[in-house]
């Protein structure tokens, strides 16, 4: 009997508890961004839209212009221009993408306006960083042995003697 693996070990989180906190830290982050931008109308909305499109654990979201007219019932140059005020606010960043051009998706990192870190993005950083160095440990110690191991991730062994 073979099933999917959960959505938690999909996205790479070492449990459903580590998973639920960065999703609770985003939705967290949602409310604080809504809250902060001084958009209004046409803005307000396609920044709402860009949140619920964005990953459920990370405060990304891939989209085109097109879509963002779809979701939201406006002109082209109304989302182009909300986008810019968007940007120009905070509440957005381009991350990949940003040549633009019609039915080019652009990678959005989705920020509280007036502060250069969200907090779910500090969240995950952290997360990454700890599997990380829990993959280069289980590789290193695989292939060296566990001392070699704590020696080349610069970690000293407790039980070394110092003669």
């Amino acid at each position: 009997m073979t099933g999917r693996a959960p959505n938690w070990k999909l996205k790479g989180y070492k449990s459903p508890e580590e998973y639920r906190a960065a999703c609770g830290a985003t939705r967290k982050t949602r409310r604080a961004a809504m809250a902060a931008t001084k958009a209004r109308n046409t803005t307000a909305r396609i920044l709402e839209k860009m949140w619920d499109q964005a990953d459920f654990d990370k405060p990304r979201v891939t989209i085109t212009k097109e879509q963002l007219m779809g979701l939201c019932s406006c002109s082209f140059w109304s989302v182009r221009s909300a986008l810019k005020e968007l940007r120009d606010e905070g509440a957005i960043k381009p991350v990949h993408g940003w040549e633009g051009g019609r039915g080019k998706a652009t990678t959005w990192r989705l920020l509280v306006p007036g502060s250069s870190e969200t907090p779910s993005e500090l969240q995950v950083q952290l997360m990454e960083h700890a599997r990380d160095r829990d993959a280069a440990w289980r590789f290193l110690s695989g292939k060296y042995g566990p001392m070699k191991a704590l020696e080349l991730m610069g970690d000293k062994p407790e039980d070394q003697d110092l003669d």
